[in-house]
């Protein structure tokens, strides 16, 4: 009992003691020292250095830092970490895996070997990897794919590759391999990993036997969400070097617009060739819009030598124009310059056939006046304008009144009629002074009245519209009519008769005819010339992927001036299709033109073969007398996509000494931006050849 009742006293005495015991009160936190936040299944505490060993799902907290691993060493004194074993390093911003590595907590740096990671679209694993408190990392020995396959098809490898997370990737001493086989060695590689991509950069090369062997190449840069811009330098072995630029700018549809140029000093000719075009349109709050169209080139060949993609291999004309426009309530003015030139013979060279500068135009909606039964509509004008034809520079202006009605009859039936007169300034006029002479009339004012009712008819074949327009001129400076004229002074007397309609569900069906009653003092016209060509167009779409048109002009006198027939099967975008046309015109009188185009591509488009044939025919009296078939245009493509690839091979003959072989390849690097195709469909408003991927220019 003794012993017992002393061992109580001193475990008494024991426990007093403790809890009389002060604790040191904790060192104040630094701001300059990191705080960490652990767990781990089991920790060790080391005095003599003061480290920590923690082992079993550790997990160390830092500010930013997120460490995770199964074995890890902490020097408390110097705030150092390492692990002999697997860890995982993350921030906010990214995610590094390695087998072992060491780390500075309070330098918020760190080595870890053997490291992989994922940025964006790409996989990386390297020797090691550096990371630094700006949070760049710093890959040593690396590899890296974008390719989504284990293992992957291609990666490249390189020296040092340098990442900011969710802006840059930079490689240097870069090789690309296919497989184990290297291809290519690049010095340096970089790759955005914004969401939008800043800078794109792609390359084509091809054999031409006019321009010889070329490259093309294309970097790509948006600037902002609206604005983008291109530069081209390409190189031609016979030709030299080609430099080109674009911008395209689109902030909406009231804000919208493209300008491209390109240059080539020919070597082989001497020739300096080039072409500039331009589009643009802008909206502005109030009530003004502006818009332009810019068109010139050296020459009208240039298409068929330099941008193949175009729908013009030939440009006949340049159309160039612009205006500004002012709306209000009821009514708009527009102030605008055009200008036409057409090519020479030879198409070397451009001449001006027509410019007007400046024009103004006015002119008001339907109005209702008063209490009067009609809509009333009033336009003017003003304008300077030149005529190639014409050795002076005509001034004119003008008004003009018109008047209209729309009066039902009975159901079904009802009467349109139309009357105006009109007013017109000219500085200069020529008006026939009896039969057989004329004068010339300076600051004439010319008068035109006219009346134009229709008559529509509602029946189950369509609606018929039967028309009478007649406009009979008037004596300069006069209130009578020019009867002494040519023509009478009559300009118009037409009678036309026209129908719209369905016979069946998807097919359309339009009809157009008319008779010219106008007598001439110096000619007779005959009723085969009275009658106006008859005119018929027939559109068929039973299915979204099947289309049939047909156009067909006809006059009695000329026989068949002009035949177009067109049909379509398939997905012309990116599936299988084919599609064929044939057409007919007086412009080419002894020859027929026909067309072939035909794609096969799989359910899953990952590849695809398209090929065009185009034709022409000689007959000197229709159709039956055929012969000489010529193929003149002859196009086949082969496009392939797997993973980052772009694959696309075409070999194209045209008339114009084109004999073209093309190769391109492009490595896409990780997934397109969404915004590529909405920015595809914006440049097609200017450039409608863009609308696919399979594109001229790379």
């Amino acid at each position: 009992m003794t012993w017992a009742l002393l061992v109580l006293i001193s475990l008494a005495q024991a426990r007093a003691s403790a809890q009389d015991y002060q604790l040191p009160e904790p060192p104040a936190p630094s701001t300059a020292t990191r705080h960490l936040d652990f767990v781990a299944e089991h920790a060790e505490y080391d005095g003599s250095n003061a480290s920590i060993h923690l082992r079993g799902g550790v997990r160390i907290v830092e500010s930013t830092w997120t460490v995770k691993g199964e074995d890890i060493w902490l020097d408390t004194r110097h705030r150092l970490g390492r692990s002999q074993g697997f860890l995982l390093v993350e921030d906010k911003l990214s995610a590094v895996y390695g087998d072992f590595g060491e780390f500075d907590f309070q330098n918020h740096a760190g080595t870890l070997y053997h490291a992989s990671a994922g940025h964006g679209d790409w996989r990386i694993h390297g020797r090691k990897v550096h990371m630094n408190e700006k949070r760049k990392l710093d890959y040593y020995g690396a590899e890296f794919t974008s390719c989504s396959t284990v293992p992957p098809h291609y990666h490249f490898y390189s020296s040092h590759i340098t990442v900011v997370p969710h802006k840059y990737l930079f490689a240097r001493n870069t090789v690309f391999f296919f497989r184990k086989v290297p291809i290519f060695y690049i010095p340096f590689l970089y790759k955005s990993l914004k969401e939008t991509h800043f800078l794109r950069f792609k390359i084509q090369p091809g054999y031409d036997r006019r321009n010889g062997v070329f490259v093309k190449t294309t970097l790509a840069t948006n600037h902002t969400p609206y604005l983008s811009s291109k530069l081209y330098l390409d190189y031609y072995s016979r030709q030299g070097v080609g430099t080109g630029a674009e911008l395209n700018r689109h902030a909406g549809p009231d804000s919208r617009g493209a300008l491209y140029g390109y240059h080539i000093g020919e070597t082989s000719t001497s020739r300096s060739r080039w072409t500039v075009l331009g589009s643009a349109y802008e909206g502005f709050k109030s009530s003004f819009s502006a818009q332009g169209r810019l068109q010139v080139q050296s020459d009208a060949d240039f298409n068929n030598d330099y941008a193949r993609a175009s729908l013009f291999r030939v440009t006949p004309d340049l159309v160039n124009n612009g205006a500004v426009t002012y709306r209000m309530r009821r009514s708009s003015a527009r102030l605008s310059y055009s200008r036409l030139d057409s090519a020479t013979g030879n198409g070397s060279k451009f001449v001006k056939q027509t410019e007007s500068y400046p024009r103004l135009d006015f002119q008001t909606q339907p109005l209702t006046l008063w209490k009067l039964p009609w809509l009333n509509t009033w336009t003017a004008f003003a304008d300077h304008t030149y005529q190639i034809n014409r050795p002076f520079l005509q001034q004119s202006a003008g008004a003009a009144y018109e008047g209209t009605r729309t009066i039902p009859i009975v159901k079904g039936i009802a009467l349109a009629p139309k009357a105006g007169y009109s007013q017109t300034y000219l500085s200069r006029y020529d008006q026939a002074g009896d039969f057989t002479s004329t004068s010339t009339v300076f600051d004439a004012m010319i008068g035109r009245y006219s009346v134009s009712p229709t008559l529509r008819v509602g029946t189950p074949l369509g609606d018929w519209d039967l028309t009478h327009t007649y406009i009979r001129r008037q004596k300069a400076d006069s209130m009578t009519d020019d009867a002494g004229a040519v023509d009478h002074g009559v300009e118009s007397n037409l009678v036309s008769l026209e129908d719209s309609f369905s016979p069946a569900r998807r097919v359309r069906v339009r009809a157009f005819t008319g008779y010219d009653f106008r007598v001439f003092r110096d000619h007779s016209v005959g009723f085969r010339d009275r009658v106006s060509p008859f005119v018929g167009d027939v559109s068929y779409s039973p299915r979204p992927d099947l289309d049939f048109s047909m156009r067909q002009d006809y006059q009695l006198n000329q026989k068949e001036r002009s035949f177009l027939l067109n049909a379509q099967y398939g997905d012309y975008a990116v599936g299988s299709y084919v599609g064929g046309g044939a057409g007919y015109s007086r412009a080419t009188a002894d020859q027929y033109f026909t067309n072939v185009e035909f794609g096969i591509a799989p359910s899953s488009p990952t590849w695809r073969l398209t090929g065009a044939l185009r034709s022409f025919a000689i007959s000197e009296g229709g159709i039956n007398r055929l012969h000489a078939y010529r193929v003149f245009e002859k196009e086949i493509m082969w496009t392939k996509v797997w993973h980052d690839f772009y694959t696309r091979a075409m070999v194209r003959f045209r008339p114009g000494g084109v004999r073209e072989i093309t190769f391109r390849i492009d490595l896409r690097l990780g997934s397109t931006s969404k915004d590529d195709a909405k920015q595809r469909n914006w440049e097609a408003e200017w450039f409608p050849e863009r609308r696919s991927e399979l594109t001229e220019r790379p």
